[in-house]
């Protein structure tokens, strides 16, 4: 509603753009609105291109109250839509012309204008002057804007509807009807428009398209030249035909071995490669191979995370898709889909594109979308698998597609076998591996492994026992088929990792080894920076400031930091304005920081999906990065507790395995890492897991399904 937005009494050119900062808004949460210029060209509509979809999706008109001085090629759309509303072929084709509107406004403008004033989206009315003024132009600016509620906003300024005039030096005035000093300016303002839209004023006399067409008032501009490429003209519309699509990627021969594996698999199955190796590129890769040999295509791409669409859109441009959108935060998304099937099955398109975050996927207006599809045309890439096993999830693995392709480098999901088996039941198995020690040293940067060893606290190891003690009895409980305590017991096993995740002995390590690196540095005439710290949820504030209080500049990487911040973060992060980023779990999926050259895990996750991910981060490819170090904060058990507790111990360390594990196997460090654990595994009967693989270790030591043990 337009009640909601935060809108300034005044907008100057100066220190606004007038168009993206007032307008757009203003149009979004609007269902009319009203608008007398003296100047109109179809170019401002692409200036304005969100505000006027999103005018559409809300259902809204907008009346153009205009003087006839136009391009040639708007008059020509503008006399085209108008024939079309009598003309139902060429209506048809207009409609089909404009498959999604906010493409079209961008790249065949004229053809959108036609096709709204067909419709009715947009209507125009002439402002002639009369006799006795003859020899003058309409030359007012001035606009209304009303939402579904009737509340209204007023501007007035001297700023012309053309591209030439968003470049001006311009301002509006701004009058809300729900302030009370301001309504009479807004209702004055509102009133004027009306009039002058139903019968003209005093000075000039109202005229439709029809009417100006007939009269033969259209002039043409000689002034006010655009600083644009001329757009087509408009005088004939061919129906669409999707052009073909080129695959402008330059793969590895590990790449197009994963395409030709998926292909013999009927294209069917999973690419489990390491992240970083460009499993983004092999997918899109693998889609245009398939539309290159049945002629059409249907793509349907599945991310996790909002932030993944816009990383994902710009790789499909880049090869002739433009993908549609769908998440909560793209509007009118459900009606595009349809609108492109629809032209899709009647071949007036060749390729569609569609792509949703996995939670709007697996809603039922997404099924409801998408249910016209073919099959046999049909194919969908599903990013960061994983996440589609999880149960609320899983209504996303749509039924009407042939062709399915998953993409992870890890897609079992940890401690959770029906979920695992729903994606590989689904997708596939896995029809191409790409792990990462094949990866490093040509495809990823090499890395050092640094365990960090730490104890609990004599308060946390209390707190640690007491929790596993309880747990015991429960699953107790548990064996003796009483499931009444399967909520406590997941309860409790959360509580018992926080105390593992965030014991205190781990930052006071952290900033030990910042202390000494700054030190290091300083040496050697350099500063410090390109560092990750991952922490535990809750403790990132106290992470933060003691890091801060070190002297560094660092910023925290969370959920609630916007989509834009993130990516300034990233970038001050690159060019080393910032020394540390500290995150919790934003930076797991989906983020590429190549710059980073050491990360500190604090967070003591045993789950693959999470530290793998997250080691991926700091390996990518960067210019003068010659390895990068990751530190490893491993919770083990102190001496004085072995000869009394020894069962509670060997479980505090078995939990801690998998990831040291995986860190150690790839490391350039290896046999020097695993020495800083042999002892204790020694001690307590557990070198059988030294050389396995999380998964195996998984096998081993679970003991109780469904529960991070």
């Amino acid at each position: 509603m337009l009640k909601d937005l935060n809108l300034l009494p005044v907008y100057d050119s100066a220190e606004y753009d007038l168009v993206h900062d007032l307008i757009v808004p203003l149009l979004q949460n609007s269902k009319l609105y009203l608008r007398g210029v003296g100047y109109f060209t179809s170019g401002w509509l692409r200036l304005a291109v969100e505000g006027v979809t999103g005018l559409i999706d809300n259902g809204g008109t907008a009346r153009f109250v205009i003087s006839p001085i136009l391009e040639r090629s708007d008059w020509e759309a503008f006399r085209l839509g108008e024939e079309a509303k009598s003309n139902e072929i060429l209506k048809n084709v207009l409609e089909k012309q404009v498959v999604d509107i906010a493409t079209t406004l961008k790249k065949d403008t004229l053809n959108a204008l036609a096709w709204m004033i067909a419709d009715n989206i947009m209507e125009f009315r002439f402002a002639v002057a009369r006799e006795y003024k003859m020899g003058s132009d309409y030359h007012d600016k001035v606009g209304v804007f009303i939402d579904e509620e009737g509340n209204r906003v007023a501007i007035h300024g001297s700023f012309n509807d053309t591209v030439k005039g968003s470049l001006n030096g311009e301002a509006f005035s701004v009058f809300k009807s729900w302030e009370e000093g301001q309504y009479p300016f807004a209702e004055r303002h509102y009133k004027r428009l009306t009039e002058l839209w139903e019968r003209g004023n005093r000075q000039f006399r109202i005229f439709t398209i029809p009417e100006a067409i007939r009269q033969k008032f259209m002039r043409l501009r000689t002034t006010d030249q655009r600083p644009y490429v001329k757009p087509m003209t408009a005088n004939v519309l061919p129906l669409t035909i999707s052009e073909g699509l080129q695959n402008t990627f330059n793969l590895y021969s590990y790449q197009e071995e994963a395409i030709q594996s998926w292909i013999s698999a009927n294209c069917r199955g999973v690419f489990e490669m390491a992240t970083g190796t460009g499993k983004t590129l092999t997918s899109l890769s693998a889609a245009l191979n398939r539309f290159k040999e049945i002629g059409r295509l249907a793509l349907i791409i599945l991310v996790p995370y909002l932030h993944l669409l816009e990383q994902w859109e710009r790789d499909c441009i880049k090869v002739g898709f433009n993908p549609i959108l769908c998440s909560s935060a793209h509007k009118g998304w459900h009606i595009k889909v349809k609108s492109k099937i629809q032209d899709f099955n009647i071949n007036a398109l060749q390729h569609i594109c569609i792509m949703a975050v996995h939670a709007t996927a697996a809603t039922e207006r997404f099924a409801k979308a998408i249910k016209k599809l073919k099959p046999e045309h049909t194919m969908i890439i599903g990013d960061e698998v994983h996440g589609l096993g999880a149960p609320i999830l899983k209504q996303a693995m749509i039924s009407n597609t042939d062709m399915r392709l998953g993409l992870s480098a890890t897609p079992r999901r940890w401690f959770d076998e029906k979920g695992t088996e729903a994606i590989f039941t689904y997708f596939g198995p896995v029809c191409f591996e790409f792990p990462l020690e094949k990866a490093i040293g040509k495809y990823l940067t090499p890395y050092e492994y640094k365990p960090e060893l730490v104890n609990l606290n004599a308060e946390e190891m209390e707190l640690y026992e007491g929790l596993t003690a309880r747990i015991a009895l429960l699953m107790k409980r548990m064996e003796d088929n009483r499931l009444d305590v399967e909520e406590e017991l997941k309860r409790l096993f959360l509580e018992r990792s926080r105390i593992i995740a965030s014991a205190e002995e781990k930052l006071d390590n952290l900033l030990i080894l910042l202390k000494d690196m700054i030190k290091q540095s300083r040496e050697k005439e350099k500063t410090l920076s390109h560092i990750l710290v991952y922490c535990a949820p809750g403790s990132h504030k106290k992470v933060l400031r003691a890091v801060a209080d070190l002297g560094l500049k660092c910023h925290e990487f969370v959920h609630t930091v916007s989509l834009s911040d993130r990516q300034k973060i990233l970038e001050q992060f690159a060019n080393g304005d910032i020394q540390v980023i500290v995150a919790i779990k934003c930076l797991d999926e989906g983020v590429d920081v190549p710059s980073a050259r050491a990360a500190f895990f604090l967070a003591s996750t045993s789950n693959p999906r999470e530290f793998v991910q997250r080691r991926g981060r700091i390996l990518r490819l960067a210019e003068g990065k010659d390895k990068a170090i990751v530190y490893d904060f491993i919770v083990v058990p102190k001496p004085e507790y072995l000869p009394l507790k020894r069962e509670i111990d060997a479980g505090l360390l078995k939990k801690e395995m998998p990831r040291f594990a995986e860190f150690a196997s790839a490391a350039k460090n290896e046999f020097e890492a695993r020495s800083k654990l042999w002892n204790l595994l020694n001690h307590y009967e557990l070198l059988n897991l030294f050389d396995e693989k999380p998964w195996d270790i998984y096998k081993i030591t679970r003991s109780i399904r469904g529960y991070d043990v």
